[in-house]
């Protein structure tokens, strides 16, 4: 019986490739994975075909929806790599953790419902090694090395150099999460396999190497953790978010580079440019073939006088701006966006699990072909045609519920009538969204209707009112529309503040102007 302990960066391209390669080579018959035991239920499906990275597994309450954490997941994520390895070889395939239900439970969820964060050790070995950025020290030494040589036995060594000084920040709750891992490891040999891979943060790996003593202590540390009831499910997640700007704490600055490290097969540097130069042409901006050899020779030699061995994103981003861009950081900025970030959004089979609300949006979407991307679309309505009544009702519905979807721009003139123009961008987050909103119904309808009844109720102002009925009779919403307009009858009888009687027109004449082009009645004022 073997355990090899493989430490990955995640989302790291060169430690996915490598990782893939190693296990390829020695196929374990048990792959134990750094993640949400409570993800058992839902880890086949990463498996199937229809499943496309980025994606997340989303761990959250039920009874309190809000309390969520996300775990992201990218092609070039050695997780990634490692699941679905293990589940297209037949390998028992496991998360190994402290069950999230330990720290969602007792309320210390993060705010931006981010998984637990690990010290990075990377700064101090950057420093070590004389560099000043810890994650141009890493991409040297693993990304860009593409020999095929797994670098875990030095991964390991210089993380276990690490640990044996103090380190500033020690938090005890990562003592925990390494208790829960160890007894992971643990399970899967009582359960008599024989290859056990596991794959975890570089940081992690010093602590996992020996799981033959210390058995009791690991229990005694995880004795008594508080526990409450979680579900788990796949969403589809973007590139955007994975960056560090979403305030997911492993993200990365240039998800959209990883990607093109992982999957390009030679040539790299030139691969990369190529893709620049389209982009800009797509522009409309001038990017001649001639250009992009100027500028893979650049990139090449700036790898060459800064002492890397293989240009990074600094060298094609200096050389495509110089050579592509005429100098200018505008096409840069383009660049950075959709190439260097990237607009990639994930997709999950249809059996996924997915609250009946969530189950209703997609038939929505189907119906209406509205189909969620991660890049702003402008979508144009002509409230005329039922097909866009339709979908403008349907993002009027998920407003209500808290799920901003798209956002209305002002239309002037006769045509606002009958005339929407929208902005969509569908943000991984609003997955919890409608989680939050299903608490008021299975379906959007019965769901915004009950929403708007109850904001009805607890509506101060008059004016709030009336912009609530506004609302009500531009998503389609009738008995919502009547309800409220029922209470605002019986408030204006008895509201003496003129100031709000005033407020409370510009809606109350909007929803009277409308409700015949919307086909709608808006009841009696």
């Amino acid at each position: 019986m073997t355990v090899r302990i493989f430490g990955i960066r995640h989302h790291g391209p060169g430690s996915a490739r490598s990782l893939r390669a190693a296990l390829e080579a020695w196929r374990p018959d048990a792959v134990l994975v750094e993640g949400p035991p409570e993800g058992a239920a839902v880890l086949p499906l990463a498996g199937r075909e229809e499943m496309r990275p980025p994606v997340a597994l989303l761990v959250y309450v039920p009874a309190e929806p809000s309390r969520a954490a996300f775990w992201p997941f990218a092609a070039f994520s050695p997780e990634w790599q490692a699941v679905t390895w293990g589940l297209a070889h037949g390998a028992e395939v496991r998360f190994v953790d402290l069950a999230t239900s330990a720290w969602l439970g007792d309320g210390s969820d993060k705010p931006d419902r981010r998984a637990p964060r690990s010290p990075d050790p990377l700064g101090w070995l950057a420093e070590a090694a004389g560099y000043g950025d810890p994650e141009r020290w890493w991409d040297d030494m693993v990304e860009h090395h593409r020999d095929g040589t797994g670098p875990f036995e030095a991964v390991a060594e210089a993380m276990a150099a690490v640990r044996e000084g103090e380190v500033p920040g020690a938090d005890p709750h990562e003592a925990r999460r390494e208790a829960a891992m160890r007894q992971g490891v643990r399970a899967a040999q009582r359960e008599g396999f024989e290859r056990i891979a596991v794959v975890c943060g570089a940081w992690h790996a010093p602590a996992l190497a020996d799981v033959k003593g210390g058995a009791t202590a690991d229990a005694a540390r995880l004795r008594g953790l508080p526990r409450t009831k979680v579900a788990a499910t796949w969403a589809p997640w973007t590139y955007g978010r994975l960056a560090w700007a979403s305030g997911y704490g492993a993200g990365v600055t240039s998800p959209g580079w990883y990607h093109h490290l992982f999957t390009a097969p030679d040539r790299v540097v030139d691969r990369w440019l190529v893709k620049v130069a389209h982009l800009l042409r797509e522009e409309d901006l001038d990017a001649s073939s001639a250009s992009v050899i100027d500028a893979v020779r650049l990139a090449d030699t700036l790898a060459a006088l800064r002492g890397r061995p293989l240009a990074g994103l600094a060298e094609v981003t200096d050389a495509a701006r110089a050579a592509l861009g005429n100098g200018y950081d505008a096409p840069m900025a383009l660049v950075a966006e959709r190439l260097v970030v990237g607009d990639a959004l994930g997709e999950v089979p249809d059996d996924t699990p997915m609250v009946p609300l969530a189950q209703d949006v997609a038939r929505h979407q189907k119906r209406l072909r509205l189909k969620p991307e991660a890049f702003t679309r402008e979508l144009d309505l002509d409230l005329r045609r039922p097909i866009d009544r339709g979908r403008s009702h349907l993002l009027r519905r998920l407003a209500l519920l808290g799920v901003d979807w798209g956002g209305e721009a002002e239309v002037e003139g006769k045509a606002g009538t009958f005339h929407e123009v929208w902005y969509l961008q569908w943000r991984p987050e609003l997955a919890v969204a409608l989680i939050e909103g299903s608490m008021w119904g299975t379906t959007v309808e019965a769901a915004a209707e009950a929403r708007a009844r109850d904001l009805a109720s607890s509506a101060s102002r008059l004016s709030d009112l009336t912009v609530l009925a506004e609302d009500c009779l531009l998503a389609d919403l009738p008995n919502a529309v009547a309800a409220t307009m029922e209470l605002l009858a019986q408030r204006a009888a008895l509201d003496a503040d003129v100031g709000d009687l005033m407020d409370a027109l510009p809606p109350l004449a909007r929803v009277l102007r409308y409700g015949s082009v919307r086909r709608a009645g808006a009841g009696r004022p």
